[in-house]
């Protein structure tokens, strides 16, 4: 991140690196045609030891049918990498809610357009998914067989389906003037751009259609001019992020853990 302006942050530094790992288990509260009720509990204990010495920390969503996430309670308990970790999970596990209704096959390509729903100020910003059933495959590769070996819990070996995912943002609004409705309100304009690329692996159990592991790779950047309608005072960010995530299914994870 780099600033410009006669406003700065000491707690922004110019560059930083986070990194999270953790156990994650998820209760299904209640489960319907209108979506889920799901309670998770997030801890940095080992996945192979379960060692229980931290508490863990409690996250609450509404999940309609179509994957949209809704009335998250808790995650401010989380740290900036955990929620980070956290939304990660949340994505790639309903990203199947999203699919076509009529089932998908090898082979199969589709695509979607959805609106970035976190807060930003660029305005009217997007994401193009380009969906592809890739094939079918164990879904214990062989890049993976050291890790289930070391945890000792992973489920069977069974055939997975392989999806790719190449998302691309776009931003509709112009570079000139991209002022959000909610920085209107506090009498701010804004102009700059926006632009990200994420490529995603979703691996499924076709025996019982669970996201058993996925890994992505994203690429985003943002350069913005923020100032005072009046032009009185402004500040310039230029951010360039890049993360690498791993999500995989452990079978037996303690279930008295939290």
């Amino acid at each position: 991140m780099k600033t410009a302006g006669p406003v700065s942050s000491p707690q922004l530094p110019p560059s930083s690196t986070l990194a999270a790992t953790g156990l994650l288990q998820v209760e299904i509260l209640s489960a319907g045609a209108a979506g889920l009720h799901v309670k998770t509990y997030y801890s940095e204990r080992d996945s192979q030891t379960h060692d229980s010495s931290t508490s863990d920390k409690m996250v609450e969503v509404s999940i309609a049918a179509n994957g949209t996430a809704s009335q998250i309670t808790g995650i401010d308990r989380l740290s900036p990498a955990q929620q980070f970790a956290w939304n990660h999970w949340l994505g790639r596990f309903t990203s199947s809610m999203a699919f076509p209704k009529g089932g998908v096959h090898a082979g199969h390509k589709w695509e979607t357009s959805e609106p970035e729903t976190d807060p930003s100020p660029i305005a009217a910003l997007s994401w193009t998914k380009k969906y592809q059933y890739v094939r079918d495959e164990p879904c214990l590769s062989d890049q993976h067989s050291q890790k289930a070996s070391q945890a000792s819990s992973l489920p069977d070996a069974k055939v997975c389906a392989v999806i790719l995912v190449r998302s691309v943002l776009h931003q509709k609004s112009s570079p000139k003037n991209s002022t959000p409705d909610d920085y209107k309100l506090r009498n701010l304009n804004t102009r700059g751009s926006a632009a990200g690329k994420n490529e995603t692996i979703l691996y499924y159990d076709l025996s019982s259609g669970l996201l058993v592991r996925s890994t992505e790779d994203a690429q985003q950047a943002m350069d913005v001019l923020i100032a005072l309608t009046d032009g009185s005072n402004s500040v310039r960010y230029a951010l360039d992020a890049k993360s690498h995530s791993d999500i995989l299914l452990l079978a037996d994870s303690p279930q008295s853990a939290h």
